[in-house]
């Protein structure tokens, strides 16, 4: 048996914090400068002066705003909390300890430019976790996923650097896609206004065309001319959507934090000319980094108006001025600034006059939570549940309808109470009926959750990240393309050396009676972030030689195989150094088609 898989070393350990300001901030008077040196510094109650880098959400009642999300998840996953009320009261806490905390972070980048890193050398190298720090600074990682990330927004000015995002896109670029005749209305391009209140689209041609095609439900592609004269003469926006698929850098930095983020990462870029706005007030169902690249940029950030907004799967209607309330943050960001905002946050952006603005928004953690995994565990589990125990299987009884439902719920409550102190009509309580069949679903219930299948719901989200990242570009991967495909795979013998092309490449997952490596080698650029499953192809694609290819993505084999899969693909060793096919505990014809075909698929790599 090949030897079990080492341990993979935390991405997140401990590290000793650079110097620097960030705080919880309300924002600044308009005219007024904070005075840094006349800022108090956090004193603990043990009189020790606090990392500046470290805070936690402020409460009227004086707590220290521990009994948080992260705590509390951690808490329930623990099992450390099993009473229903004491939980209940629990996230109630957290809820109103994010809701209260939600104040900004303000930090002024002040790094001597010895100290910056190159953030396109990151990129090209697939740095993932080195990009995801150089794209924060000078906020710490550790501080940024501990006190910051779905917490509240934070807000990097980079007076010193404004270069900072040079290089990733520009507004040159979008006129030689329009130009092109790349672009389509709707699919790549969106033409906007925000005037007197009202959010219009303006998707098509000074001559009419652009429309979607009633025969093939295509929209049409967009005029530069056209483009520009609105954008120049009527105050348009232009909202470029996914521009990953033509601008190389852009490419790189996703699909490095897509590996950060295990979850799929996109982005789009905004135009906006002088003295004008394209979008109304609203949230958004993704965590967005916003990069601003030429101009500036006026943005006005308000907290979830509810609980049920906070953190939310849906973005929300527009909404109009009256519904927002009071910004916490209002800020004018320049180039080389970055806004973060949670999930959730309210915001609108307007351009100043006399400059127009471009910004990026890197988004992610779409669709990826707690709920989103168990929506995939829980009918699993109750077609298991559903199969092993005969009384999920029994009809409840005839009067089970009588006592459930919401008028036998109402009868359970007690009336209210009048100005005397009596209640309103008669009231009894007692019901030891609709109390047993509680009790029994309840039991029922339990037995459901105790077959929650985790890892196979991990894995089949696992899988589905794989069909829809971006494929890793030639510079992130640990050999050239030269080394895999159908050309490569031919020259596999015993003797040959393999490794996987790229660390944290593959997945494995079982199927019914076989194990499939899910990979992202196949994918394409163009439909990324356009629904992850299609399996088509795309004709702008096929015309640019950037076709989904093999969009599929998996490659399976015999169940008796994961095992020596398991060590091939993730094994420490294995993954540095490469094995020899003869060494893989398996048949020789089993051993050369299983190396064969991972090379064919580009998931391994010849060696020598």
């Amino acid at each position: 048996m090949p030897p079990k898989s080492k341990k993979r070393k935390s991405v997140a350990s401990p590290a000793a914090e650079p110097p620097g300001e960030i705080q919880p901030a309300s924002p600044p008077s308009p005219g007024t400068d904070e005075d840094d040196d006349e800022r108090d510094e956090a004193i603990d109650d043990q009189g020790r002066s606090q990392s500046p880098f470290h805070f936690e959400a402020e409460d009227d009642s004086g707590d220290d705003g521990e009994d948080d999300l992260e705590g509390l998840v951690g808490d329930l996953l623990n099992g450390e909390i099993d009473d229903e009320a004491a939980a209940e009261g629990a996230t109630h806490s957290a809820v109103d300890a994010l809701r209260d905390g939600f104040q900004p972070v303000i930090v002024e980048d002040e790094r001597p430019p010895d100290d910056v890193d190159d953030g396109h050398a990151l990129a090209e190298a697939g740095d993932a976790e080195e990009l995801m720090r150089w794209l924060i600074a000078p906020v710490p990682l550790e501080t940024f996923m501990r006190d910051i990330w779905e917490r509240r927004p934070a807000y990097v000015s980079r007076n010193a650097h404004k270069g900072y995002f040079d290089g990733l896109l520009s507004k040159a670029d979008i006129d030689e896609w329009l130009r092109a005749g790349k672009m389509r209305y709707q699919r790549n391009v969106d033409v906007t206004s925000y005037k007197d209140g009202v959010r219009r689209t303006h998707n098509v041609n000074d001559d009419g065309s652009g429309g979607v095609d009633d025969a093939t439900g295509e929209p049409g592609f967009a005029d530069a001319d056209t483009v520009w004269r609105r954008f120049d003469e009527e105050g348009c926006s232009l909202r470029v959507l996914h521009p990953q698929r033509w601008r190389d850098p852009l490419w790189k930095t996703l699909a490095a934090l897509e590996r950060f983020w295990n979850c799929s990462t996109g982005c789009n870029c905004y135009l906006t000319p002088a003295d004008s706005q394209g979008f109304s007030p609203h949230y958004d169902d993704i965590d967005a980094f916003i990069l601003q690249l030429e101009g500036k940029k006026m943005w006005r950030v308000y907290p979830p108006r509810s609980e049920a907004e906070m953190l939310p799967r849906y973005s929300s209607p527009n909404f109009g001025q009256d519904d927002v309330g009071e910004p916490v943050l209002e800020v004018i960001l320049e180039p080389g600034d970055l806004l973060y905002m949670p999930r959730g946050t309210v915001h609108q952006a307007n351009c100043v006059p006399g400059d127009h603005s471009l910004h990026v928004t890197l988004s992610t953690n779409q669709f990826n939570t707690w709920a989103d995994l168990l929506e995939v565990a829980f009918p699993a589990a109750l077609r298991a549940a559903v199969a092993e125990v005969p009384a999920l299987r029994r009809c409840p009884p005839p009067d089970y309808l009588a006592h459930l439902g919401v008028r036998a719920a109402n009868a359970a409550e007690p009336p209210e109470e009048t100005d005397d102190g009596d209640f309103d009509g008669d009231f009894d309580a007692a019901n030891p009926r609709r109390d047993d069949l509680v009790g029994a679903l309840t039991e029922l219930a339990q037995c459901v959750m105790r077959r929650l299948p985790l890892d196979a719901a991990a894995d089949h989200i696992g899988a589905r990240l794989m069909r829809q990242r971006l494929p890793p570009p030639p510079s992130h991967v640990s050999a050239p393309a030269s080394a895999t495909g159908a050309n490569a795979a031919a020259t596999v013998t015993d003797d040959t050396t393999v490794r996987i092309t790229q660390e944290e490449g593959a997945r494995l997952a079982v199927e019914d009676d076989a194990v499939v490596v899910c990979h992202p080698f196949g994918n394409g650029r163009l439909l990324h972030m356009e629904g992850g499953d299609d399996e088509e192809g795309d004709e702008e694609g096929d015309e640019d030689g950037e076709g989904e290819g093999d969009a599929t993505g998996r490659v399976a084999f015999d169940l008796d195989c994961g095992p020596t899969l398991e060590h091939l693909l993730f094994d420490e060793d294995c993954v540095e150094q490469g094995v020899v096919v003869k060494d893989l505990p398996l048949p020789k014809e089993e051993r050369l088609e299983l190396a064969r075909r991972l090379v064919d698929a580009g998931v391994l790599a010849v060696v020598r």
